[in-house]
């Protein structure tokens, strides 16, 4: 937090250096001495606060501490504050030698000419309310005036207009994140020649009103939002983030009032009767990272959210760092830790978003929400409306009677049946034969007993005359027998009297024929089966499995076997049992049945006549469900078709609605306490929901504060933070530092703005506007400071190196996401397509593995999607888009406020060897290739895509050099070009057939794209 004294206002000489006369003032001379050199032990925060003294509030200063009043107002020779910063003991002097502060002689004469003249306190600049200053503008445009009235009194001078090239290239990456295309920069030319203002402001209304405006400004909004598409942490798996990215770009488009974008994204849900997109505004706060991994406390994890969005909040709108006041109250600023537990309890009513595994083998918790089910759009919606009408005319042939009787009516006449049911009737033996060489038996109730010799194992063949009716199914039963060891049913043993039955075959040959048929059977039940020798067994084909009865021997057992079709009336019947197992284990006393039905219809499964035999009020849910699968079975057409609705009620249950994660309160509000050092499990004393004291208090409508209050707190007229903290952003944006240097402190430890009088102008400008931010930005961009050549001169890098004066436009390079859409665009790769869930183009294999389970697998991308903007590249927090990262991306993990600009090696690297910019490359060549021309002139159009202006002579000799020593090359060793155009990282298919001739032209391109000039916003 330690600011040093070059924060001071530049231009502006300290006063007690040759400026006695000037008005002392607190904010601008005497804050910054204090609060770097004293705050830190006699600020707000109590409990750091050394000897009792406070020298932040005038009360506190004059007061005093345990030694006395460091202040007595208008006698500096009389107060303590100057005697201590004068002593030459070193255990008296301040600040203390330890501290490694140092006043200057001035700073110690600007403390002593102040309380001279009274020690007059004044609040934080920034906890005033930002006023218009009162100017004569004249005809000069606002900025240009508060720009040039801090440039007087140097020798600094606005620099000269850029060239309109330049400007139509600055303009557009600035307000869309693209390069101007050769058609608009020539249409812009001709305009500005004609009419230099009237074409620029046209270009910029342009530019405002295009789609590809939202894209490029929701890109620093969500570093602010931390949006991501995963949840972070280890196994980092992916969510759906993506619904708010796309409010975002829509909400920037459309011109949503500022005032109104926080309210929707603080409290949307909370707004009466809350739209879709309300609800999926709140996504701003579901961003933050969440916690699934193992062992995790959710209640933790829940406190720890909280927290991210009460820092956030403050960041964002109030540019506070109130994060200080954690653990103890703020050392620099009068922010409490009351305060900021008052800030938690608006956010404190939220749901547990995580709970515990839902199965004893998850390594991880279940992340649950809230989720906000989102309609159906584009290809899902296509496929639901076809399904849907698929289905209804599905339905509609189910219910013609084209398609036999409804359920309704079949049920109906199955009840009716069930009057003359069907029956099992014992079928006449004509004939036994056994191939063990046993006696046997008929008795008078078709039985056939066996007796005499026991062999080990054996098959019987029974014939049986069939009945007059169609048979459609066959009973065997085991019966037991005085002559039988232990009455049966089995021949083996007098204690363990069991049977194998290993297949049991039937075989029929119609009246008159003596070719016989096997009769194929299935559904195969029993009245009781031995563990692993189930009666399935005894149809199975498999000789070495079958039916067994153990251990309930000594009692009859029965078997049924259906018939997949009816048996003709007549039939001649050859049923044969095998019996294979050996040790005797062979039947002693059997009997066969046929089910043969009154009407000659197929008979109704036991079950299925069971649940007809009830009530149909009585019928529960599984019975009905039987009845209607047996319906469907019994009717090969219907069945068919019932089939097909049942596999497109799949496919349509599939087609889940894409949700979003939303902002949701709970009914009855969580009790919020002071955490002691920060810690959740040490609660002190309760707080309720409430706004930092040192601000306009919270207006509230209802009985208890809420985030609706909250939201609109922080847009108040009279709030004093969000319309500058916003513009002084926008400014940063387009000028490359803030007007406040700190983006995301406007506390008193901030370097005091270079410009306050065009910050406060800029802020009320915001809101006397309707909160209008693109009038804001078109105010911005259209002013003679904005258009000036970036060029600097010897005077400008001797007296203002930083450019903080603004005498020249500011030259930097373009951050991550707009060098690969600039790479994109003038290739022609660039897709148009708008929204919609994360895309996933190239980037080098493994980026994504990590030690951890699920984690998600990166799926590539190799149609259109591969080249849409970056702002819909996925954006995952453990591993971020590695090109991305190269060029200062943050990992989103919290919120980011202003990217570093760094320039690294890996940089050039990434340019010239990732195989996303070599497609890049490889595309633009091929889109020069095919420009008529000469060489000289394709070159010429390469500069015209990427950098809206013709090369020069020098620029133009040295790509033709490099083009034909690069043909030379490539001619000598043809495979060279295959291995670049052929390498199957890269999807893009030139037009251009010639390999030798690509390839050579690749390495121009390649340069083009890598030049420094094309990486810099001009």
């Amino acid at each position: 937090m330690k600011r040093s004294l070059s924060a001071l206002f530049l231009a502006l000489p300290l006063l007690g250096q040759g400026e006695e006369s000037a008005e002392i003032s607190f904010n601008r001379d005497i804050r910054p001495i204090l609060s770097e050199n004293c705050f830190h032990c006699h600020g707000p925060d109590s409990a750091a606060r050394e000897s009792g003294l406070r020298l932040d509030t005038f009360e506190g200063a004059v007061e005093g501490g345990d030694t006395g009043p460091a202040i007595v107002p208008g006698r500096a020779s009389e107060s303590l504050l100057v005697e201590m910063i004068h002593s030459t003991d070193r255990t008296e002097r301040m600040p203390p030698p330890k501290s490694n502060r140092v006043l200057t002689d001035a700073q110690k004469q600007l403390l002593e000419r102040w309380i001279d003249s009274g020690a007059k306190y004044e609040k934080h600049w920034a906890y005033l309310p930002p006023e218009r200053a009162d100017a004569d503008f004249g005809d000069s445009h606002p900025v240009d005036h508060f720009v040039r009235e801090k440039l007087k009194g140097t020798s600094l001078e606005p620099s000269p207009e850029a060239p309109p090239e330049v400007l139509i290239r600055r303009v557009s990456l600035d307000l869309i994140g693209l390069p101007p295309t050769p058609e608009e920069t020539a249409a812009f030319l001709t305009e500005f020649a004609n009419g230099p203002d009237a074409a620029y402001t046209a270009l910029v209304d342009r530019l405002l009103a295009s789609p590809r405006f939202g894209e490029r400004w929701a890109r620093p909004w969500l570093d602010l939002a931390r949006y991501a598409d995963s949840n972070g942490f280890q196994a980092d798996q992916l969510r759906d983030s993506w619904p708010y990215r796309d409010w975002v770009i829509d909400a920037i488009n459309a011109n949503l009032p500022y005032d109104r974008f926080t309210i929707e994204q603080i409290a949307g849900d909370l707004l009466p009767e809350p739209t879709l997109a309300n609800r999926i505004a709140t996504g701003f706060h579901r961003t933050v990272p969440c916690n699934v991994e193992a062992g995790v406390d959710p209640e933790e994890n829940r406190v720890n959210q909280v927290v991210d969005r009460v820092n956030t909040t403050a960041t964002v709108w109030l540019g506070l760092t109130l994060e200080c006041a954690q653990c103890h109250d703020h050392k620099y600023d009068a922010l409490s830790m009351e305060d900021y537990y008052s800030f938690f309890a608006f956010f404190n009513n939220t749901p547990l978003e995580v709970e515990l595994p839902s199965g004893k083998t998850d390594v991880s918790h279940d992340f649950v929400g809230p989720f906000l089910d989102l309609p159906l759009a584009g290809g899902k919606k296509e496929e639901q409306q076809r399904l849907t009408k698929e289905i209804e005319e599905l339905r509609k042939q189910l219910n013609s009677r084209d398609a036999g009787p409804s359920f309704e009516q079949w049920a109906k006449e199955a009840r009716a049946s069930l009057a003359d049911p069907p029956r099992w009737a014992p079928l006449e033996v004509a004939g036994f034969e056994s191939t063990g060489g046993e006696d046997h038996q008929v008795l008078e109730d078709h039985s056939v007993l066996i007796s005499g010799n026991l062999p080990g194992t054996t098959v019987y063949t029974v014939k049986l005359e069939s009945p007059s009716e169609p048979l459609w199914g066959f009973r065997l039963e085991t019966l037991t027998h005085p002559e039988l060891p232990g009455k049966g049913p089995g021949r083996g043993d007098e204690e363990r009297p069991n049977f194998v039955l290993n297949e049991f075959e039937v075989q029929a040959a119609p009246t008159g024929s003596d070719k016989a048929a096997a009769v194929e059977l299935f559904n195969a039940k029993a009245d009781f089966s031995q563990d692993k020798w189930p009666v399935a067994h005894a149809i199975d084909g498999e000789p070495r499995t079958g039916w067994a009865i153990a251990p309930k021997f000594g009692k009859p057992h029965h078997a049924t076997f259906l018939t997949r079709s009816p048996v003709s009336p007549g039939s001649v019947l050859s049923v044969e049992l095998t019996q294979n197992y050996g040790r005797g284990r062979t039947l002693g006393r059997v009997r066969i049945l046929g089910l043969v039905s009154p009407d000659g219809q197929e008979p109704l499964p036991e079950p299925v006549v069971r649940i007809l035999t009830k009530e149909p009020g009585a019928l529960t849910k599984a019975e009905k469900k039987q009845l209607r699968d047996h319906f469907n079975t019994s009717n090969p057409e219907r069945l068919a078709m019932q089939s097909k609705l049942e596999e497109l009620q799949k496919r349509l249950s599939k087609l889940k609605p894409d949700q979003a994660l939303v902002m949701v309160e709970m009914n009855e509000p969580r009790e919020t306490r002071i955490f002691d050092r920060g810690n959740y499990l040490s609660p002190g004393d309760e707080v309720g929901p409430n706004t930092p004291a040192t601000l306009p208090g919270l207006k509230t409508t209802g009985a208890t504060p809420d985030r609706l209050d909250l939201a609109r707190w922080l847009v108040r007229r009279d709030n004093p933070l969000t319309a500058r903290v916003a513009v002084n952003r926008w400014w940063s944006a387009l000028f490359g530092r803030g007007l406040v240097a700190t983006l995301e402190d406007f506390g008193t430890q901030c370097e005091p703005p270079t410009h306050p009088e065009l910050l406060d102008w800029l802020a009320v400008e915001l809101m006397d506007s309707g909160w209008n931010r693109k009038h804001v930005l078109r105010s911005m961009v259209t002013s003679d400071t904005y258009k000036q050549s970036s060029r600097i001169s010897s005077v400008d890098r001797e007296i203002d190196p930083d450019n903080r004066l603004y005498a020249r436009a500011p030259r930097f390079r373009l951050n991550a996401e707009r060098v690969r859409d600039n790479a994109l665009a003038f290739s022609g790769l660039l897709s148009g397509k708008m929204h919609g869930p994360p895309v996933m183009p190239y980037q080098p294999p493994g980026v994504w593995r990590q030690v951890g389970r699920n984690e998600p697998k990166w799926i590539e991308n190799r149609d259109e999607d591969r080249w849409r903007r970056g702002i819909y590249v996925v954006y995952r927090r453990a591993a971020p888009y590695p090109s991305m990262v190269n060029f200062d991306a943050p990992d989103r993990a919290a919120c980011t406020v202003d990217r570093p600009r760094t320039n690294t090696p890996l940089q050039a690297l990434t340019l010239m060897n990732d195989p996303a910019f070599v497609e890049m490359a490889v595309a633009f060549a091929d889109r020069v290739l095919g420009e008529a021309g000469t060489d000289t002139e394709r070159i010429a159009s390469a500069f015209g895509f990427a950098l809206a202006r013709k090369p020069s002579q020098a620029e133009s000799d040295r790509l033709l050099e490099l083009l034909a020593g690069q043909r030379a090359r490539l001619a000598a060793d043809p495979k060279a070009a295959a291995a670049l155009l052929d390498d199957k990282s890269i999807a893009y298919r030139p037009k251009h057939a010639h390999k030798t001739e690509l390839a050579a032209w690749y390495y121009v391109t390649s340069t083009i794209l890598n030049l420094d000039e094309t990486m810099t916003r001009p």
